[in-house]
C-alpha cells in the first residue's frame, strides 16, 4: 500500500518558480478586543493572534514551495464585549493559531513540502453579555498547526509534517438576554489539523501528525432569557487530517499520534421558553482521517494511536418550546473513506487500510432538562476506535 505513494523527490518536477519560507516565532502572541456598547444596530468585535503565517498562490504553473514554521511562544486571543442593545447582529468572534499555512491552486503542477511546530500554548476565548439583539452569533477557534490546500485543474504532491507540544484551548461564556432571532455559539480546538479541498485534481498526500500536549480543549456555556432559536457546539481534536476531492485520482497516507486529553463541553440554558429549538453538541476524537472522493480511484493508508483520555459532554437546560437536543460523540481514533463512483464508466475502486490502537478513556454523556417540548432527542456515543467505508456506484 505504502509503496502506491508517488512522492519520492525524484519524481518531482522541475518547477518554474520556488518558493522558501522559514519563520521562526520565539516570544508569544497576543491579541485582545474589548467593546462595550450601549446601544446600535449591528455590532462586531474580533481577535486573531498567530505566530507565523503563510499563504502561496499557483496560477497555471508549475511551481514548489517549501515551509518551515516555527512557534516557541503561547498564542492568546481574547474578545470581551458588553452589547446592551443591537437592533440587528451580533457577531463576537476570536481566533488564535500557532502556525498557519495556505495554498491555492489553479491549473497548477505543484509540489509542496511542509513542516510546522507548534511548541507553545494556544488559547482563543470570548467573554459576551448582551442584552436585547436581533440575532447573535460567537465563536472561538485554537489551533497549533493549521495547513489547507485548495486546488482545481492541478495536480499535487503535499508532504506534511505536524507537531504540537502545547495545549490548545477554545473557550465561549456568552450570557444573552432577549434575542428575537438565533442565538449560535461555537468552540474549535485543534492541536493539528491539514484540509485538501480539490477539484478535477491529482491529490498525493504524505502527512504525519503528532500531538503531545497536556490538553485540547473546546469548551461553550451559553444562557439565553429568551431565543426562538438556540445551538452551542463544542468540537475538539488533537489531530484531524479531512481530504475531499472530486473527479481526480487520491492517494493519501496519513500517520498520527497524540497523548493529549481531549475534552469537548458544551452547556445551553434558556431561562424562558424557545420558540423553535434549543440544542446543545460536543464532540471530541483524538485521532480523525477523513478521505472522500468523486468519480476516480482512491488510496488511503492510515495509522492512528491515541493515548489520551477523550470526553464529550453535551447539556441542554430550558423551560420547554418545540425542540429539545442535546448530542455528544468521544471517539479515540476515527477514520473514514468515502467513493462515490456515479457517472463513471470505469467504476473507480477504493482501496483503504487503517491501523487503530486507543489506550485512552473514552466518555460521552447527552442530557437534556425540559418541563415540556413537542420533540426531545438526546444521544450519547462512545468508541474507542472507528473505521467507517463506503463506495457508491453507478446503480447506487
Amino acid at each position: 500500500m505504502r509503496a502506491a505513494l508517488f512522492l519520492s523527490a525524484a519524481l518531482l518536477t522541475t518547477p518554474a518558480f520556488a518558493q522558501v519560507n522559514d519563520q521562526l516565532q520565539l516570544r508569544d502572541t497576543t491579541s485582545i478586543t474589548d467593546v462595550e456598547v450601549g446601544s446600535a444596530y449591528d455590532v462586531g468585535a474580533t481577535s486573531v493572534a498567530s505566530g507565523n503565517v503563510v499563504t502561496a498562490v499557483a496560477d497555471d504553473a508549475d511551481a514548489a514551495f517549501d515551509n518551515t514554521q516555527h512557534m516557541d511562544g503561547d498564542t492568546t486571543a481574547h474578545t470581551d464585549a458588553t452589547v446592551w442593545n443591537a437592533g440587528g447582529t451580533v457577531a463576537v468572534t476570536s481566533a488564535a493559531v500557532g502556525n498557519g499555512g495556505t495554498a491555492e491552486l489553479r491549473g497548477s503542477n505543484v509540489d509542496i513540502n511542509s513542516t510546522q511546530l507548534a511548541h507553545g500554548d494556544a488559547n482563543a476565548s470570548v467573554n459576551f453579555t448582551g442584552g436585547n439583539a436581533g440575532h447573535a452569533a460567537t465563536s472561538a477557534s485554537a489551533s497549533g498547526n493549521v495547513a489547507a490546500v485548495s486546488a482545481q485543474d492541478s495536480e499535487v504532491r503535499f508532504i506534511s509534517n505536524q507537531e504540537s507540544t502545547g495545549s490548545t484551548s477554545a473557550v465561549i461564556e456568552a450570557d444573552h438576554g432577549a434575542v428575537g432571532g438565533q442565538v449560535v455559539s461555537g468552540a474549535i480546538a485543534s492541536a493539528n489539523n491539514l484540509t485538501v479541498g480539490s477539484e478535477t485534481a491529482t491529490v498525493l498526500t504524505d502527512t504525519r501528525q503528532t500531538a503531545t500536549g497536556d490538553s485540547v480543549r473546546a469548551s461553550v456555556d451559553v444562557y439565553a432569557g429568551y431565543a426562538t432559536d438556540v445551538s452551542g457546539n463544542a468540537t475538539a481534536n488533537a489531530n484531524a487530517v479531512t481530504i475531499d476531492n472530486q473527479w481526480g485520482y487520491v492517494n493519501s497516507r496519513i500517520d498520527q499520534s497524540s497523548t493529549a486529553n481531549v475534552n469537548a463541553d458544551s452547556y445551553v440554558t434558556l431561562g424562558g421558553e424557545f420558540a423553535g429549538f434549543a440544542s446543545s453538541g460536543a464532540y471530541g476524537v483524538g485521532n480523525q482521517a477523513i478521505v472522500s472522493n468523486v468519480g476516480s480511484d482512491t488510496v488511503m493508508d492510515v495509522t492512528q494511536a491515541n493515548g489520551g483520555d477523550i470526553t464529550a459532554n453535551a447539556a441542554m437546560s430550558g423551560e420547554g418550546g418545540q425542540m429539545a437536543l442535546a448530542s455528544s460523540a468521544a471517539y479515540g481514533n476515527s477514520v473514514s473513506g468515502a467513493l462515490c463512483a456515479y457517472c463513471d464508466t470505469n467504476v473507480p475502486s477504493l482501496s483503504a487500510s487503517a491501523n487503530q490502537v486507543n489506550d485512552g478513556n473514552v466518555t460521552s454523556t447527552a442530557t437534556v432538562n425540559t418541563p415540556y417540548a413537542t420533540t426531545v432527542a438526546a444521544t450519547s456515543t462512545a468508541i474507542g476506535n472507528a473505521g467507517t467505508y463506503s463506495v457508491r456506484g453507478p446503480g447506487g
